[in-house]
């Protein structure tokens, strides 16, 4: 599931800029940190891809319907837990206040809460947490996975997962 690219706009700003090549958009942060909007990456992170076994098996048994997604992007997270998962709460937390006003095309039951993700305090409880918010591996220190842990574990409910897709890790 991508983004419909008519509802994406080309853009230059500060913290990121949108193009558009051949017909599909790409997010740019800079330092090669991009995002394009194919239909792969909803799939991969949310556990749909057959050949990404490890990814995958962070997702056997497991459904969700309240999910918490740490990182914007292009929405491609969100958009696919609306449209292929049909969750009934989705809430996504953002630090960035231009991609939050630029990432205008999302539509409910998306909630873009502006907040940092790595201490970011629930009003509520979801069956997943997934935080995206890193390029490489070697960012995502054992620290930080504690203090995710240790964050979020509460507002988890029973049998709720915490999954870092970039680690192929469940915490």
């Amino acid at each position: 599931m991508k983004i419909e690219e008519n509802k994406i706009k080309e853009y230059s700003g500060t913290s990121f800029s949108v193009t558009k090549t051949n017909g599909v958009s790409k997010i740019d942060f800079g330092d090669k940190k991009y995002i394009e909007n194919t239909n792969h990456y909803g799939k991969v992170f949310l556990g749909d891809c057959d050949p990404c076994t490890k990814i995958k098996a962070l997702y056997n048994n497991f459904t969700f319907d309240k999910i918490l997604i740490g990182g914007l992007g292009l929405g491609l997270l969100p958009e696919y837990a609306k449209s292929v998962k049909n969750c009934s709460i989705i809430d996504v937390v953002e630090n960035n206040q231009e991609l939050i006003d630029y990432v205008d095309y999302l539509e409910s039951p998306i909630n873009i809460i502006k907040g940092d993700a790595l201490s970011y305090t629930p009003d509520k409880k979801y069956d997943l947490i997934l935080i995206d918010l890193w390029w490489e591996e070697e960012d995502v220190t054992q620290e930080i996975q504690d203090n995710i842990k240790n964050n979020y574990n509460s507002y988890l409910e029973t049998n709720g997962k915490i999954i870092l897709p970039l680690l192929e890790k469940q915490l």
